[in-house]
């Protein structure tokens, strides 16, 4: 595990545990060149349900999990500064930007349906 988080779905409930369930990645990471497996254990604390999470309304001052790079693979936390409206936002409509700074001091605009209230 890198400490990121990534977008997948529950394969099973891991057996004699009710708290650990095997997570299958939508995409395949790469860790110093080498591709990691898709399938991991994972307890129940560092699961999100992706669709609850992004339904949430954001303010500024939340702390979310968002994608900083441009592929939009990795989520790492941050807290909202502002919500861009369309006009200002550079998003389809009925989508909202999000003005993120991230843990590792970068700042950037993301949608609104990416940026996950923890």
């Amino acid at each position: 595990a890198d400490g990121y988080y990534y977008l997948g779905h529950v394969a099973q409930e891991v057996k004699s545990s009710r708290e650990r369930f095997l997570i299958e990645f939508d995409k395949s990471r790469t860790l110093k060149g080498k591709v990691q497996l898709r399938m991991q254990e994972t307890p129940l604390y560092d699961i999100l349900h992706y669709e609850d999470a992004r339904q949430q309304p954001l303010a500024p001052g939340d702390r979310v999990l968002a994608p900083w790079e441009a592929k939009a693979e990795r989520f790492g936390p941050g807290t909202v500064l502002k919500i861009m409206e369309n006009k200002e936002a550079c998003l389809a409509p009925n989508r909202r930007g999000v003005l993120v700074n991230f843990w590792n001091g970068q700042t950037k605009e993301v949608s609104s349906d990416q940026a996950l209230r923890i």
